[in-house]
């Protein structure tokens, strides 16, 4: 196996260098402590797997997930290493393209599972994460089970910044109506204010921003 770590505290990466290069599977491993830096370098000839950070120099780790997604080989699975392990942040790391995702708090043993489980083209969440993970789950969905189809959309043109007349516009409704779907989902969600309404609807993956 071919490994790179991007991961600006470099104690850490260091650490798992030589642990990693101890094993005859493993073949190569690099450090970057910047998502520019490893793209601009291994762009051309990409690790079998990529461990990076959530928190790096140079490029924010939603766009290098982007973007080794985008123009990488799919071949390349990422491990995200993070300290930073709430259920919407883990989630949304998934769905831009994470194979993996641990807490930095994580044993090497299991850090040495979540690298042969990727490998063989599986995905890995940790055991510390896996709990609230699917709590989260189900209290969406129950949240969800509340909205009508209508309130959703409201709810996410809300959240993009459309305002009441722009979505009536762009839905063929009245503003009276969009009015009343705005205060509906409000109330169901129970928020006072449009501020709330998008920080819940954030935290709850009711509504993911694009990445720009």
């Amino acid at each position: 196996m071919d490994i790179v770590l991007v991961d600006e505290h470099f104690l850490l990466v260091d650490a798992l260098q030589n642990l990693l290069k101890s094993m005859p599977e493993v073949s190569d491993v690099d450090i970057y402590t910047d998502g520019k830096e490893f793209i601009a370098e291994r762009a051309a000839h990409p690790p079998d797997i990529l461990v990076m950070d959530l928190a790096l120099n140079g490029m924010n780790s939603i766009e290098l997930l982007d973007i080794c997604r985008s123009t990488l080989p799919s071949e390349m699975k990422i491990i995200v290493l993070s300290a930073v392990t709430d259920a919407q942040t883990v989630k949304h790391t998934i769905r831009r393209g994470a194979n993996s995702f641990l807490s930095k708090s994580t044993a090497l043993e299991e850090f040495l599972e979540s690298i042969f489980q990727v490998y063989k083209g599986k995905q890995y969440i940790g055991r510390s994460i896996r709990e609230s993970l699917v709590n989260s789950v189900f209290s969406e969905e129950e949240v969800v089970l509340h909205l009508s189809p209508r309130e959703k959309q409201v709810l996410r043109k809300v959240c993009s910044g459309h305002t009441i007349k722009e979505i009536a516009y762009e839905l063929k409704l009245s503003t009276h109506t969009v009015q009343y779907y705005h205060r509906s989902v409000m109330d169901k969600l129970k928020v006072r204010r449009t501020t709330d309404l998008i920080v819940y609807a954030m935290q709850h993956g009711l509504y993911i921003p694009e990445a720009r």
